[in-house]
C-alpha cells in the first residue's frame, strides 16, 4: 500500500512539474507525426506488419529516450534535495520508495504512449483498409513493455548513485550501450568467430542472438516475431534454434529491467543517507 501512495505522489508531482505534458508533447510530434508522414508516401501499403516496421526504428530510439530520462533521477532526486528523509520518516521502507517511484514514473510514460499510438492507429486506419487494430495493438504492448524495462533501468540507476550526476552519467552509458555500442560489439563478436569484418544478411543463428541480448534487439526480435509469425533467416537456412524464440527475446527485456532495478533496490537499501 506505501508503494502504490508513493506512486500517486509522483503522478501528482509529474503534473505539477509539467514532465506528464512535456512526455505527452514528445509523443504525440513524433508518433503522430510519423503516423502521418507514413500516409503521405506512395510506397507504403497501408498493411498491418507494414506499419509496425515502419514505426520499429522511431520507438527504439525514443522509447528509451524517454524511459531514462523519466526514471534516473527518481530516487536519486530525492536524496539530492533532502526529502527522501522525510518520506522515509513516514511508514515507507526503502524498498515502498524503489517500487512506488517504479510504478508511478512507469505510468507517466505508459498514459502518453499508449494515447499518442492510439492516435497514430486512428490516423492510418482512415487511410488504409489493409490496416487491422488487433496485430497493432499487440506491438504497441510490446513496446510500452519496452518503455517499462527503460523506466526500471533508470529507477535502478537512481537508486544506485549518490549523486543526480553520477545518475544522468550513468543513465547516458546505458543508452548508448543498448542504442549506439551494441551494434558494434555484435560486429566485433562476428570478427572473432568468423574473421570476417562484416557480415550480411540473412546471419547465422548466433549473430541474431547476439544483437537480441540488448533490449532493443531482443524487442525488435519481438516485433518481428509479431508480424511474421516468428520466422526467422538464417545463413544456410534451416529453423531457427530455440534460443532465437520470442520467449527468450521476451526473458531479456525483463532481465534488464529486472536486474538493474534490484541491483538498485539492494544498494539503496544499503545506503548511507
Amino acid at each position: 500500500m506505501s508503494g502504490s501512495l508513493i506512486a500517486r505522489k509522483e503522478f501528482g508531482d509529474a503534473l505539477r512539474t509539467r514532465t506528464l505534458r512535456l512526455v505527452s508533447a514528445v509523443f504525440a510530434l513524433l508518433v503522430v507525426g510519423d503516423a502521418y508522414l507514413y500516409t503521405l508516401q506512395s510506397y507504403h501499403t497501408g498493411s498491418t506488419a507494414d506499419v509496425v516496421l515502419h514505426f520499429v526504428p522511431a520507438a527504439r530510439a525514443l522509447v528509451p529516450l524517454v524511459g531514462l530520462a523519466v526514471g534516473y533521477r527518481a530516487v536519486v532526486g530525492e536524496r539530492a534535495s533532502g526529502s527522501i528523509k522525510i518520506l522515509l520518516g513516514l511508514p515507507h521502507s526503502r524498498r515502498d520508495v524503489v517500487r512506488g517511484k517504479l510504478l508511478g514514473r512507469c505510468v507517466v510514460v505508459a498514459l502518453p504512449l499508449l494515447a499518442s499510438f492510439a492516435l497514430a492507429a486512428a490516423l492510418v486506419a482512415t487511410q488504409y483498409e489493409g490496416f487491422a487494430l488487433v496485430p497493432f495493438a499487440g506491438f504497441v504492448l510490446l513496446t510500452l513493455l519496452l518503455g517499462v524495462a527503460f523506466v526500471a533501468l533508470g529507477v535502478g540507476v537512481s537508486a544506485a548513485t549518490a549523486t543526480p550526476r553520477r545518475a544522468a552519467a550513468a543513465a547516458v552509458g546505458a543508452f548508448a550501450l543498448v542504442e549506439l555500442f551494441w551494434g558494434a560489439l555484435a560486429n566485433l563478436v562476428g570478427y572473432v568467430v568468423t574473421g570476417s569484418a562484416s557480415m550480411t544478411y540473412p546471419l547465422p543463428a548466433w549473430a541474431y542472438f547476439v544483437q537480441r541480448l540488448s533490449p532493443t534487439g531482443a524487442y525488435e526480435g519481438l516485433v518481428r516475431a509479431l508480424v511474421s509469425r516468428g520466422t526467422v533467416q538464417l545463413a544456410g537456412g534451416g529453423p531457427a534454434p530455440a534460443y532465437l524464440s520470442p520467449w527468450v527475446a521476451l526473458l531479456v527485456v525483463l532481465a534488464w529491467a529486472a536486474v538493474p532495478l534490484a541491483v538498485g533496490a539492494w544498494r539503496f537499501r544499503n545506503a548511507d543517507l
